[in-house]
């Protein structure tokens, strides 16, 4: 039994001409540009106008064209997902790197093996035209459309669930979504429904404490990890990269589609995201338990340190969609969909998935039929009865529709068959026998042990960000005592001094001290890849396809000094925007394209500031001087990395109370020095808390 798991990120610039996914859908493709407009049977046509009885008249009902424009036009939208409705996705390959036929006959994992895929990111909570940047499950869902059939992998961006039972799940999103009678909130579970769900299901404390934590809000989709929650992870390998919150939430703010323009942005430059495909191999023995670890339960999952995972093959994407609504809005993914050599276990989770992602595809496409559209349809011959129904474009031939039958019709794959039911007994001679009382049973466990080894895995700045998120979810829950409950019952059995900081800061009563465990993160941390943000886990990032702010202005950022710097931000494929107080040529021969109007220090991972050019330093322009100041502050309380470009710039960052200090991730240099100390600073740390203060300790005494 295995647990299929990662893929890793990198650049990349080869593009899969003509693969056999891409081919099947230019049969779909339409071009409008420069066309005649028609109606719906070919006839030309002009619906920009309405048929009237003369100029001042009614419209007429014979205009069947209008008529028709506005009928489709009332029928455009299909109901949106119900979790995960806020997506985008991008088209792309996944390649076997070996032999692994002794653990799987499944086709894409093959020598050689090469497959097109479809991978959907999204969000659990926030519906369409919400956020994509707040603290909150990412969806991770691809689809392989190999040479045997249509492959899904559908997860999440962290490694465990809140629930480990189907039954609960309606509850959970009814509970998280936003309050019945009130109508909000719409993005988050902030709120009382949710934490009362959360404190009924201490299950999922480990989940939600990985959300609050900084892999709740990634920077964007190319630096997470996707796990499968029950069999499958995905990870990432250009490496990890988060937000904090306050720029999470200022994002959400002034440009909610964030982590999708960068995504397309990427592809359309050609730095292509990948991540590589690994996986945790169990015993196939039927008892679903590793090391008294229950491998049906998908809030536990197994550190690396404890099973190492291998790696099997690469994803990589390369191709942004055609259209949004016909491919990221339309496709439909299922945890049912597998080829042979892949099956299912007794996970009571996972046995509902196999059943709700299947009906509610068929409700969203109004139609049993949706598996047959572009995105959907496997690129290997389908042959069922699936007739009928609504928009059923196939025209099936012969009388037959039925199966088994003697006049034609479809056969059904015998046991031994090389097409059978990939349901079927594949792994070996002994089918497994489950025997057992019907009944509701319970699944218990201890709730908490892993949630208190990922809070001891945390440093002490990772765990100041998580309690300032439960600080502001609980924050925000109307009933005290829900709130009191959650911290008596879960977070002090989690650890008292956790309980106990967040108590404090929503004015809750503290739990005693000692009246829950107490964990010591100063010791050597067990299972350092529970959070890969850590500088220790992941020392080398890739930068490529961040974006770097260069401010300038009539005095300010010689032309000299720009051309220093773009070779080198070049070579390690980061991207730049030259930020002004305007837009266009400035008087130093630089161009900007960004003003402070158009941009914020929160769309850049990090800032260049360069010199006054005049021996005054005295900026004389007080929207470029205010403008620079507000985006110097903001970077800086964000603990981006900033460069100084000359002794001027370094002295108006003294005088703003900045400290210039390499070791607070502020240098001062020359152009060259100055980038790259910053892109040594963007591969690792990343970001440098220690500028702020953490939580007095003594709250915990």
């Amino acid at each position: 039994m295995l647990r299929l798991g990662s893929f890793l990120l990198a650049a990349s610039f080869s593009v899969q001409a003509q693969s056999p996914k891409q081919l099947q859908l230019q049969q779909a493709f339409v071009n409008t540009g420069g066309q005649i407009e028609t109606t719906d049977s070919r006839v030309q046509d002009n619906t920009a106008n309405s048929l009237r009885a003369g100029p001042r008249g009614y419209n007429l009902l014979e205009d069947t064209t209008v008529r028709k424009k506005i009928q489709h036009f009332d029928r455009e939208r299909a109901p949106e997902r119900v979790v995960h409705a806020l997506g985008h996705g991008a088209y792309g390959t996944f390649q076997s790197t070996g032999d692994w036929s002794n653990l799987t006959s499944a086709c894409w994992l093959q020598a050689g093996a090469e497959s097109d895929v479809f991978t959907r990111f999204s969000v659990v909570v926030a519906s369409n035209g919400g956020s994509e940047s707040g603290h909150d499950t990412h969806g991770f869902a691809t689809k392989i459309y190999s040479r045997c059939g249509n492959q899904d992998l559908v997860g999440n961006h962290v490694s465990s669930f809140f629930i480990n039972d189907g039954a609960d799940f309606p509850d959970l999103i009814h509970s998280v979504k936003f309050e019945a009678d009130k109508g909000f909130p719409t993005g988050g579970s902030a709120h009382t429904t949710a934490y009362d769900f959360f404190t009924q299901h201490p299950e999922g404390t480990f989940q939600l404490m990985n959300v609050l934590s900084d892999l709740g809000i990634p920077r964007d989709i190319r630096h997470v990890s996707g796990n499968g929650v029950h069999t499958f992870r995905f990870l990432n390998a250009a490496g990890h990269r988060a937000l904090v919150y306050d720029k999470a939430t200022k994002i959400a703010g002034k440009n909610n589609n964030f982590q999708r323009i960068d995504l397309f942005n990427t592809n359309a430059s050609g730095i292509f995201p990948e991540w590589e495909f690994q996986v945790q191999l169990f015993p196939n023995d039927s008892s679903y338990m590793w090391n008294r670890i229950d491998l049906l339960d998908p809030t536990i999952i197994i550190p690396f340190e404890m099973n190492p995972p291998m790696t099997l093959g690469k994803l990589t994407l390369n191709k942004n969609p055609t259209n949004f609504f016909a491919e990221p809005e339309s496709i439909s993914f299922a945890p049912s969909n597998v080829v042979k050599g892949v099956s299912f276990v007794p996970d009571p989770l996972l046995q509902w998935r196999l059943m709700s992602y299947d009906d509610t595809a068929s409700h969203r496409h109004n139609s049993p039929n949706g598996y047959l559209l572009p995105v959907n349809r496997p690129i290997a011959p389908i042959y069922n009865n699936y007739r009928d129904g609504y928009m059923q474009p196939l025209l099936f031939e012969g009388a037959s529709t039925s199966s088994p039958n003697n006049i034609g019709g479809v056969i059904s794959a015998a046991l031994n068959n090389t097409g059978s039911n990939a349901t079927l007994p594949f792994s070996g001679s002994t089918p497994e026998i489950i025997n057992g009382a019907i009944c509701r049973y319970p699944i218990l466990h201890d709730s908490f042990g892993q949630a208190r080894l990922f809070w001891s895995t945390l440093d002490k700045f990772a765990q100041q960000h998580t309690v300032d998120a439960y600080h502001f979810e609980l924050g925000h829950v109307s009933d005290q005592s829900v709130q009191q409950c959650y911290i008596d019952n879960i977070l002090n059995k989690v650890d008292n001094c956790l309980a106990r900081r967040v108590a404090m800061g929503i004015g809750a009563t503290l739990p005693p001290v000692g009246s829950g465990p107490r964990t010591d993160s100063s010791t050597n941390i067990t299972f350092p890849s529970l959070y890969p943000l850590a500088q220790s886990v992941e020392p080398n990032k890739s930068n490529a396809g961040l974006v770097i702010g260069i401010l300038a202005d009539n005095d300010r950022l010689s032309s000299s000094d720009l051309n220093t710097l773009l070779p080198v931000l070049s070579a390690q494929q980061v991207s730049y925007e030259i930020v002004g107080s305007h837009i266009g040529p400035l008087s130093t021969g630089v161009t900007a394209n960004q003003s402070f109007v158009t941009t914020s220090s929160i769309f850049y991972d990090a800032i260049l500031f360069s010199s006054s050019l005049n021996s005054s330093n005295n900026n004389t322009n007080p929207l470029a001087r205010f403008g620079t100041q507000q985006f110097l502050n903001e970077a800086y309380g964000h603990g981006k990395a900033i460069a100084a470009i000359g002794s001027s710039a370094a002295a108006q960052l003294r005088a703003m109370e900045v400290d210039v200090n390499a070791d607070m991730g502020v240098f001062e240099g020359d152009a060259a020095a100055a980038v790259n100390d910053l892109l040594t600073a963007l591969a690792g740390p990343v970001r440098f808390p220690q500028r702020f203060p953490v939580g007095d300790p003594s709250i915990c005494m």
